[in-house]
């Protein structure tokens, strides 16, 4: 019987350590984003967070970013090309190549010198590093010529 109860008391203890573990990794996992930032600090801190190895927390924020700013398109822009970046480094190709095709098209869609040149380029060049093997849309080869 005493040995019953204290194996009873160890499962309980291992149990109860088990789920505040739980509890505690869940609520370290999100990223808490004061209303007030700027559309600077949101896309610094989701940077900060990848580099910390903290990949959904980052996505998190971008999209937290697009909630917030996403109004205004040069932001929008700036904030999907982040997460097709992110996606590009994390070999998640399609999801890449699906963003970098909507920035495309936006800028496409847009007057020049409206939108800041550099993210086209950016997202431009990532495009090309996804390897023609993984791309659902095929480049002709009258486009690769020109």
């Amino acid at each position: 019987m005493k040995n019953t109860n204290t194996l009873i008391k160890f499962f309980i203890a291992l149990s109860v350590f088990f789920s505040s573990t739980l509890l505690f990794s869940c609520l370290s996992s999100s990223v808490e984003i004061p209303y007030e930032s700027t559309d600077r600090e949101i896309i610094q801190l989701a940077q900060t967070e990848y580099d910390a190895g903290h990949t959904e927390r980052a996505l998190y924020c971008y999209n937290t970013l697009l909630k917030r700013y996403g109004n205004d398109t040069a932001i929008y822009v700036e904030g999907r090309y982040e997460i097709g970046h992110l996606y590009l480094k994390e070999k998640n190709y399609s999801m890449a190549e699906e963003i970098f095709e909507e920035i495309i098209s936006i800028y496409d869609g847009s007057a020049p010198g409206t939108l800041p040149g550099a993210f086209k380029k950016l997202t431009e060049l990532d495009l090309e590093k996804i390897p023609e093997s993984k791309r659902t849309t095929k480049v002709s080869t009258a486009e690769a010529i020109n």
